[in-house]
């Protein structure tokens, strides 16, 4: 084993780690605040793209963890009876959708691109929500999965499509994450108390 499988191994085991809190969590919630479909669709297309990354022996480590941990909380919501749909899910079942016609029409290379922005764009709302209610402990899960990300992309083998652009964008995405949900609130207490 080299450096570069060593990082992706542990990548993708980083990323199945941070969601034993998530599974913790809606396991003693009761899945509270969690829906099934939702993280359904999360786990088809985290499946997608480890498919569509093992078929052109990519970088594909990450995914599956991602993959794996979607599954398993799923599948815990789905035994705790957590069940609902609305628009974002429906925008996510599209996107899903779009993905699977782009694979079967282009091929594996391309399902990893529009999985990987499907992906990044279902990540917005999540987004915008931090923007408007930043919170650190949150912000801190993100920093999590912003360094498997780094480790995925930092072992690539090789700067393409199936070693580094799901890592890389991912990077980008769960970054920002980070930097927008330790921001302070203008107004907040904590910026008016250190004269700012």
């Amino acid at each position: 084993m080299n450096y570069n499988d060593l990082l992706k191994i542990s990548a993708g085991v980083l990323a199945l780690l941070l969601y034993v809190p998530l599974i913790i969590g809606a396991w003693r919630n009761n899945g509270a605040g969690q829906s099934f479909a939702m993280w359904a669709l999360w786990a088809v297309l985290d499946t997608l793209i480890t498919i569509s990354l093992i078929l052109q022996n990519g970088n594909f480590w990450l995914t599956a963890g991602f993959a794996t941990g979607s599954i398993v909380l799923s599948l815990l919501l789905l035994a705790k009876g957590r069940f609902a749909w609305g628009r974002l899910e429906t925008a996510i079942l599209l996107l899903v959708l779009v993905c699977l016609a782009i694979w079967k029409f282009s091929g594996p290379q391309m399902a990893t691109v529009a999985t990987t922005l499907a992906i990044f764009i279902a990540g917005l709302p999540g987004l915008i929500e931090l923007w408007r209610n930043p919170q650190p402990a949150v912000a801190r899960i993100w920093l999590g999965y912003t360094i498997a990300n780094l480790m995925a992309l930092l072992g690539g083998s090789a700067w393409t499509i199936e070693e580094r652009f799901t890592p890389g964008v991912l990077a980008v995405q769960t970054f920002a994450l980070v930097v927008v949900g330790y921001r302070t609130k203008p107004g907040s207490a904590s910026e008016v108390f250190s004269g700012t």
